[in-house]
């Protein structure tokens, strides 16, 4: 369960509907609606392939459905088909940027952060 004090964050993607960033100890802090998770990078990952699998499901709900969302070592969370695409948009862009830095790590580039484009 993270903690409920303040933690330095470095935004890393966000939608409308919640946020990426990375923590001060290199983990990914996920915020979605109420939901908020603290994650390694490869947990990250991981989330990402299960929300995919549930979103490739939502097209082929009839009604109104619930899906389980399991994350290790936080409660089981039930979505609904739209949230359950609006989590899949999160982490296909965090993933995609958690992607983008490695790339930039190994070629020795630094993602600009947002104090040093003002």
């Amino acid at each position: 369960m993270p903690s409920t004090s303040p933690e330095k964050t470095s935004a890393l993607f966000s939608t409308d509907h919640g946020s990426a960033a990375y923590t001060a100890h290199g983990n990914v802090r996920l915020v979605f609606g109420s939901m908020h998770w603290t994650l390694s990078p490869t947990d990250v990952s991981a989330l990402r392939a299960t929300a995919q699998s549930l979103a490739s499901e939502v097209y082929h709900c009839q009604r109104d459905c619930r899906w389980q969302l399991r994350v290790e070592d936080h409660p089981t969370v039930v979505l609904d088909s739209d949230e359950v695409l609006r989590l899949d948009a999160l982490l296909d862009g965090a993933v995609t940027m958690l992607e983008l830095d490695t790339l930039l790590e190994e070629a020795s580039i630094s993602r600009p952060t947002a104090r040093e484009q003002r």
